[in-house]
């Protein structure tokens, strides 16, 4: 009996580990580039199903303030400022929110409308942070062209 339970905890382990997803620089930077070429914000990079959810990487660069404001109903973002800086608000509510499909960019299901309120903080090359789900968000104000990098995670559906 006792080997059948080590058999069966080595098995539930080994089910649990997931190969390492490696997104080296060169790639980052060559999503980058091409997005700027062709004018996309939001640009996944890689996505793996991992315990408890999805976790994924995109690259984001901006030219402009954003219009409107975001909530991610079940995605937790957090960004890595690689060049520019801006004001990110996050917090607040969002006015008019209108329901916004964003799973083709690993967002999930999402929210836009207009931003109410919120706290309005300064972010640079090397900064961190980090937007639970269901928190309003948008960058209010660019100095220029920003690019940060975005990991998301989207938990496993709730049963």
């Amino acid at each position: 009996m006792l080997t059948l339970t080590v058999l069966l905890l080595t098995l539930s382990t080994e089910q649990a580990q997931v190969p390492a997803t490696l997104i080296t620089r060169e790639e980052h930077e060559a999503v980058l580039e091409k997005q700027k070429a062709a004018n996309v914000v939001d640009q996944p990079i890689k996505a793996s199903d991992v315990p408890g959810g999805r976790a994924s990487v995109a690259m984001l660069h901006r030219v402009k303030p954003e219009a409107s404001a975001l909530i991610h109903d079940h995605v937790t973002e957090t960004y890595y400022i690689l060049s520019g800086s801006g004001t990110f608000v996050t917090g607040g509510s969002l006015g008019d929110a209108k329901p916004t499909d964003l799973t083709r960019v690993n967002a999930g299901m999402s929210q836009t409308g207009t931003r109410i309120g919120g706290t309005a903080q300064r972010v640079k090359p090397g900064d961190i942070v980090m937007v639970p789900a269901g928190t309003p968000h948008s960058f209010s104000a660019l100095d220029g062209p920003i690019s940060y990098l975005v990991y998301r995670f989207e938990p496993s559906a709730r049963k």
